[in-house]
């Protein structure tokens, strides 16, 4: 996609973050479930014994908060933790900064977490119109506060973002984590514009149960049921406006990952194996395979959410890839 220059500038404004209190867990089975469907809940939970993971080297410092403003003037928000090479944190759709937070601390002894809070979420500002391209110049804009060195994350929508950004300023390492692209196929257009309208006519929860039925099309209805009764539902049913323009411009994306093959940045493709083939699995192979530095991983047991069921794995596998230098 092309873009204009990224002009960034930085706001000197900070806070320390606290850590809230870990949101109530549900089902590991609903987790990865959920996860499969692109929703990002906000939970964790450990992939043996189904309850609260709270395995830490040590306890964290605070993140900070720290602004900064993209190329065309939308003033962003990131949080920063930890000390060494920086390491930049991009997250999908449906999900806010926080629910990176665990991932993130657990490499915080040897890493400079800056986590992205994108446009319009939280205290994160909006720009008068959307496209990927703005989002792009965002992580570049925050790629440039991390100075050179740094590495970069993207999850979901956030790796397709992050990739996008490694074609313009590559990063010294790059991880992918399920970027849905559409490979064999694009998200049904008539999908996303029934999502859309629902969420004009009925409401952010019934665009929500749209979305599910119609677009991820992952959970039984009972496993519907029960995902709606936890706080992570109602989480994401505030950000139902951003979701719309944001799947609505994944599945307008062209077939193929060809246009990335002069990406040459030393690239970990992560893949869960219980993801679905169309939506996510077929992507995160055609990338592997597309980039000619690029490693896939599997993790074992895992679906689209593996920073909520399984944070000590994921952390592991990023910061051995890191650790390659």
């Amino acid at each position: 996609m092309p873009m204009s220059p990224d002009a960034p500038s930085s706001d000197s404004s900070r806070r320390t973050v606290a850590r809230d209190d870990p949101p109530r867990a549900f089902s590991r089975r609903v987790a990865l479930k959920a996860g499969a469907a692109l929703t990002l809940a906000g939970c964790a939970t450990s992939p043996e014994t189904g309850t609260p993971d709270t395995s830490r080297a040590r306890a964290p410092e605070a993140f900070t908060q720290h602004r900064f403003t993209s190329a065309d003037g939308t003033s962003l928000s990131y949080f920063r933790q930890g000390r060494g090479p920086a390491l930049v944190w991009v997250a999908g759709t449906l999900s806010t900064w926080d629910d990176w937070r665990d991932v993130a601390s657990r490499l915080s002894p040897h890493f400079t977490n800056l986590v992205l809070e994108r446009r319009g979420r939280g205290s994160s500002a909006d720009g008068s119109t959307y496209t990927l391209e703005r989002e792009v110049e965002d992580v570049l804009g925050l790629m440039r506060e991390a100075g050179p060195g740094a590495s970069l994350f993207g999850h979901s929508l956030g790796a397709i973002l992050a990739l996008e950004a490694a074609t313009r300023r590559p990063p010294a390492r790059l991880v992918l984590y399920e970027p849905p692209f559409p490979i064999s196929q694009r998200i049904p257009s008539e999908a996303v514009e029934l999502v859309r309208t629902t969420w004009k006519r009925e409401g952010p929860d019934a665009a929500l149960v749209a979305a599910q039925h119609h677009i991820f099309r992952m959970l039984t209805p009972e496993q519907l049921d029960g995902f709606r009764q936890t706080p992570q539902w109602a989480k994401q049913l505030g950000m139902m406006e951003t979701f719309t323009r944001e799947i609505r411009a994944v599945s307008e994306l062209p077939l193929g990952v060809e246009r990335f093959r002069a990406v040459d940045t030393a690239t970990l493709v992560l893949l869960g194996d219980q993801s679905p083939q169309v939506l996510l699995a077929e992507p995160a192979h055609a990338v592997a395979k597309t980039l000619p530095h690029a490693t896939l991983r599997v993790l074992p047991g895992q679906g689209h959410v593996a920073h909520v069921s399984a944070p000590a794995l994921l952390a592991r596998e990023v910061e051995a890839f890191l650790a390659l230098r």
